[in-house]
């Protein structure tokens, strides 16, 4: 990172902050660099840490596997957060207690995380195919901020309004195996506001260019009303994270390959690189949104055709997202 200290100072103000900081990244520099990979992040007001591994028999496909230690400008008042980028628990959940096997607190160090993390990866690699315990793993933090630039690869973003009481609230949807996410855009940040186990939905219906959402915790059933921006990619997703959550075999149909026989990629993909040009010289609300819609359209045909460029377009979508004034412009149409 260039002017690496300039920016720890921009970051964290404190000078016992920027003091730690400091000692953090020189113990980061004693460790061995075939084992961990380490490189720095600055995002508007925190720091990435992102420790990239060697691939691990039986995980993510022989790729290497890549973890992220989150650093807000109030550490280390705070503990830091531990999210795994790559590979199927990539979904947002912050793993520090379970890497560390107990609470953080302000004398461990950031190294002392890292030289955990294969040990922790040895956990998930034996119960890798139980589903439950996998599930019992990290935690999302709710009514906090909610770093939308984590480079997931798990997760699909919709925006979406949520009808409560018979009122119109705009919110951002994240859709995984594991969970799904309720998140707003507050003052140029996303904050989550709740979640719920994908596989506590019971019923998905399509009424109009809504979705109906039925969920089930213990013996009570709650209903959810959702808007959509593209009601039929939104419902394609939720039923595939559905159905795959539930361990049933997922057929080519259920993914909408037909409908993508005759589909014309080319035209589709010249169409994202024209609304990615716009937005280089003009930030609109509807040149976010056609952006938006052809990199959800580019997800959903590379998904059906089990073309692994569909990550590609997960990953534009989410920096677009994660982009301070695009969320501007999406907390503006509230």
């Amino acid at each position: 990172m260039d002017n690496l200290d300039s920016q720890i100072v921009n970051i964290f103000k404190n000078e016992i902050q920027i003091k730690r900081i400091r000692k953090e990244l020189k113990q980061l520099e004693i460790l061995d660099s075939k084992e961990f990979k380490i490189t720095l992040k600055q995002l508007s007001n925190n720091l990435q840490i992102i420790v990239e591994m060697q691939p691990v028999v039986q995980l993510n496909q022989g790729k290497p596997i890549k973890f992220c230690l989150y650093l807000d400008n109030r550490f280390p008042f705070v503990f830091p957060k531990v999210h795994l980028t790559k590979p199927t628990l990539a979904d947002g959940r912050d793993y520090i207690e379970d890497v560390l096997h107990q609470q953080w607190s302000p004398s461990i160090l950031l190294n002392e995380i890292i030289q955990k993390f294969p040990k922790f990866l040895d956990q998930v690699r034996h119960h890798k195919d139980n589903r439950d315990q996998l599930l019992s793993l990290g935690k999302y933090n709710q009514d906090q901020e909610y770093e939308g630039q984590l480079g997931l690869e798990d997760v699909e973003f919709f925006q979406c309004k949520e009808i409560i009481n018979g009122r119109s609230y705009q919110k951002i949807i994240q859709l995984s195996n594991s969970h799904i996410l309720i998140l707003e855009s507050q003052n140029k940040v996303l904050n989550l506001q709740s979640f719920q186990l994908t596989k506590d939905l019971v019923k998905v219906e399509k009424v109009d260019n809504s979705a109906l959402l039925t969920w089930k915790s213990d013996d009570n059933f709650r209903s959810q009303t959702l808007i959509p921006q593209n009601i039929d990619q939104f419902m394609d997703s939720i039923l595939l994270y559905k159905t795959g959550s539930s361990g049933k075999k997922i057929q080519e149909e259920e993914v909408t390959l037909q409908k993508f026989e005759n589909f014309e990629i080319q035209k589709l993909l010249d169409q994202v690189s024209y609304y990615e040009n716009q937005l280089e010289q003009e930030l609109t609300p509807q040149i976010v949104n056609s952006l938006m819609n052809s990199y959800q359209q580019a997800i959903e045909y590379f998904s059906a055709v089990s073309d692994e460029d569909f990550k590609e377009y997960v990953m534009r979508l989410q920096n677009l997202i994660g982009r301070e004034d695009v969320q501007k412009i999406l907390s503006n149409k509230l």
